[in-house]
This record gives structure tokens, C-alpha cells and sequence, in this order.
């Protein structure tokens, strides 16, 4: 009896020295990369890092973080982030936000409020803690930037798992209900008043590889860039607008996609009136579309859908050897 009393006793000790060196080491490497950041340049402060949770947990608490990176002049802060783990499965773990959260670039401040926004990650064993598979929930999330616009979301899911025979390519899913313009945005938008109040449903499925791996290192710079992108599924209904994207392409360095993508889109005059709206279609382009999307409808035979593959080469969009416009430029800053 003496002898099990004896090897409890040891156990309860050893387990208490595991978590013990599994919290203070959490906050050791919290405190290092924050050193680290800051020996870069960077404003990188907070105001305290805790660790509770015995015996089971690691749960680690960073009290107003701020951080702001001056290569490319975007910066974060929050009252609370949280990061939490059970103790016997350290890969795995949740980062939760506070409800208040500011992001801030050289030409805009976003103001964001959520009722809830967090993230599951599994990451690989090791220093640079390599993401595996994540999993986001939000709800409801509100956006207000100084530039006069804003978004509200019901409530939004995304899903990114890493290919095992592929590390570099992450399959994400996304999938958001309630998406509301805000601040005027959706008057400048649209000040037809063609779409509804909200986004009904949005629904995307890709997978995309990236020159480097998302792990530790890509918050500190420079992010990973994709360099192909396969579109599963991309459906967006909004009002009696409707979007469906698949396809699939490389990018190349200059962040220009180079492939092919079918598309088929319900109501596509007012997509393009959109689009000229915001921004994505210069002025100067709205007539060229507008004929190519005449062009593109009477194809497929209905005057208000365009169900047509497009090429995207050398920076632009065309059907054939018809050009139709500039192509996105894909780049994470």
C-alpha cells in the first residue's frame, strides 16, 4: 500500500512539474517572439501573459496585445486574446478574440465587434507549429472603417485542412449567411436598389498552394503567396443575383492568375453595374464589358445569364481571342 501511496505521490509530482514547464514555457515563447518582433522594428506590446488551467489545461491569456508591422504598415490590437489547450493534446488548441478588435493599414482603420470569433487549430509538432487543419467560427460580426463602409455577418464558417501528400495546398471551405453592407456602402454599391438588404448565402470550396508554408513564420513576414488556385465551388446569391464560379489556375509572381474558369451568372448587367460601382471595373471599361456580356449571353442563349469558360493570361480576362478586361490581382499582404 505504501509503495502505491509512494508512486501516486510521484506521479502527482511529475505531472505538477510537466504543467508547471508546459505553462511557463507557453509563456516563455509567447514573450520571445513578442522580443523578437520588436528587435525587427516592430511595436510589438502587452500588458500581461498568464497561464491557468491546472491540472488539465493550458490556458493562456494575453492582456491587450498590439502589434504593428512597419513593412507593410498593418497593425492589431485587442483587449484579450486567449489561447487555450488541453494539457495532454498541446497541438491542438483555440484562439479566441476579445469582442473589441482594431486593424489598421496605411489607408484605412477597421472597427470590429463580434459576439463570437475563434479558431480550432491543430498544428504539427515543433518550433515553427505548422498549421495543419483550422476551423473558424464567427457570429455576429460587425465592421465599421474610417473610410465611411462596413459589413455585418450573421455568422460565417471556415474550414482549412492541409493535404497530406501535398503540404503546401490547404482544401478551404467557406460559408457565410447574413452578409450585410453597411455605412452607405451598399447605396454606393448599388444606388439602383437591385439587391436585397443582405447576401443570402455564400458558399466557396477551393483548394490553394502556397510558395511557403502557413506556420509561426507567417505572422511575421512576408506571407505566403499562393501560386494555384483550384475553385470547386464559389456560389454567391444575392438578391435575384446569382454567381457560380469553377475553374482552376497557377499564379504567377506578379500575383496575375493564368487559367481557365467557367463561370455562370444570372442578372449579369447589374453584376457589372456592381462592379463598376465599387470599383473592380474601371469607368473607362464598363462599355467594353457591358458588349462582351452581350456577347457572352447571347451564346448561351438567355439575354439576362452568361454561362461561358473564360481565359485568364498575361493579366487579363477574354474569351477566345476576345479580350474582356483586366484580371484580379491575387496577393496577401
Amino acid at each position: 500500500m505504501r509503495k502505491v501511496l509512494w508512486l501516486l505521490l510521484t506521479a502527482v509530482v511529475l505531472y505538477f512539474g510537466y504543467w508547471m514547464i508546459g505553462a511557463k514555457g507557453t509563456e516563455a515563447a509567447i514573450s520571445e517572439w513578442i522580443a523578437a518582433r520588436e528587435r525587427e522594428g516592430w511595436q510589438a506590446e502587452v500588458a500581461e501573459i498568464e497561464t491557468k488551467g491546472f491540472p488539465l489545461r493550458f490556458d493562456t491569456e494575453i492582456v491587450e496585445p498590439r502589434f504593428a508591422d512597419p513593412r507593410t504598415g498593418a497593425a492589431f490590437s485587442t483587449p484579450r486574446l486567449e489561447i487555450l489547450s488541453e494539457s495532454h493534446r498541446p497541438t491542438r488548441f483555440t484562439a479566441r478574440l476579445a469582442n473589441e478588435v482594431t486593424l489598421a493599414s496605411p489607408y484605412q482603420r477597421l472597427e470590429i465587434t463580434q459576439d463570437m470569433a475563434e479558431a480550432d487549430l491543430f498544428v504539427a509538432p515543433g518550433p515553427n507549429l505548422t498549421l495543419e487543419r483550422a476551423a473558424t467560427r464567427i457570429e455576429g460580426f460587425t465592421l465599421a472603417s474610417t473610410l465611411d463602409w462596413g459589413l455585418t455577418i450573421d455568422r460565417a464558417e471556415i474550414m482549412s485542412e492541409q493535404r497530406a501528400d501535398a503540404p503546401l495546398t490547404h482544401d478551404i471551405t467557406i460559408r457565410a449567411a447574413g452578409v450585410e453592407p453597411t455605412g452607405g456602402l451598399l447605396e454606393q454599391l448599388d444606388p439602383e436598389g437591385l439587391l436585397s438588404d443582405s447576401l443570402d448565402v455564400a458558399d466557396v470550396k477551393i483548394a490553394a498552394s502556397f510558395d511557403s508554408a502557413w506556420d509561426i513564420h507567417a505572422l511575421e513576414g512576408p506571407r505566403p503567396q499562393p501560386t494555384r488556385v483550384e475553385i470547386e465551388t464559389l456560389s454567391l446569391d444575392w438578391g435575384s443575383l446569382s454567381l457560380k464560379v469553377a475553374g482552376e489556375f497557377a499564379v504567377d509572381t506578379r500575383g496575375y492568375p493564368n487559367g481557365t474558369i467557367a463561370i455562370k451568372a444570372v442578372n449579369w448587367r447589374e453584376m457589372i453595374e456592381l462592379a463598376v460601382a465599387s470599383g473592380a471595373i474601371p469607368p473607362d471599361m464598363s462599355n467594353l464589358a457591358m458588349r462582351a456580356g452581350q456577347m457572352l449571353a447571347n451564346m448561351s442563349g438567355r439575354k439576362d445569364t452568361i454561362d461561358a469558360e473564360l481565359t485568364l493570361k498575361n493579366g487579363m480576362i477574354s474569351m477566345g481571342f476576345i479580350p474582356l478586361g483586366p484580371a484580379p490581382k491575387i496577393a496577401l499582404r
